[in-house]
């Protein structure tokens, strides 16, 4: 006679990038003992456990891979909020010096998108460019490398389309060279509109009041990125 298998309970949520309805499970023992293998892992070895995770606890049903990164971010902490516990302690350092211990929920934990936020940039007055928002993989080979030329490279692979008023030019039909060299042509000022896409690309965070006991100073701190919610 076999033993009896337990059945998983299930949630759901709402990707933040589409709105999409998502079914997942917490991780089972066999995954958390996965995620305990993070402890010193490195980027990219860390980014392959989470993926990976995120796939299996979301039934095989999502294309990780082609998802921007602050879903395969949020879908992860609500893993972590459903497997292993809501509350997540956390140190803030008041600029007094004092070191304040507290916790906050994750479950309270947001994607802050800027209010004027597009992915539709215009360089010049006439020509603009479309972006689509780096991957997940992406993310974490940005942090790995921390190399200029990879910041370039992400520019490039995000690209979906440069227009103009009368023409819209598929990145799909345009070498890596040919793209290359439309960025080459940009002014500096013109580069970094491009580049403030990233900067104010939806992003999961939380925000962590405190009060100090030492200096009574009213802290307001903000967690943003997988590294900064221990998780």
């Amino acid at each position: 006679m076999s033993l009896p298998i337990l059945s998983t309970p299930t949630y759901e949520l709402n990707l933040p990038s589409t709105g999409q309805k998502v079914t997942y499970r917490p991780f089972l023992v066999k995954e958390h003992k996965v995620l305990l293998s993070m402890t010193g892992a490195d980027d990219n070895e860390a980014g392959r456990i989470i993926r990976e995770l995120v796939d299996a606890c979301t039934f095989n049903k999502l294309n990780i891979s082609k998802l921007p990164h602050f879903d395969v971010e949020y879908i992860f902490l609500n893993l972590r909020a459903k497997s292993i516990g809501e509350n997540v302690e956390v140190v803030v350092n008041c600029d007094c010096g004092n070191k304040i211990e507290t916790s906050f929920n994750i479950e309270d934990l947001k994607v802050e998108k800027a209010p004027d936020h597009s992915n539709k940039i215009m360089v010049t007055d006439t020509i603009g460019v479309e972006m689509s928002y780096p991957q997940f993989d992406d993310v974490i080979n940005i942090f790995s490398a921390d190399k200029p030329e990879e910041i370039f490279d992400l520019v490039i692979n995000c690209i979906t389309a440069i227009y103009d008023e009368v023409n819209y030019y598929s990145t799909e039909d345009y070498t890596r060279d040919e793209i290359e060299e439309f960025l080459n042509s940009l002014t500096k000022q013109q580069f970094e509109k491009i580049e403030s896409f990233f900067v104010n690309a939806p992003k999961v965070v939380q925000e962590i009041k405190t009060d100090c006991d030492k200096c009574g100073r009213h802290n307001v701190s903000r967690l943003e990125g997988l590294a900064n919610f221990f998780v």
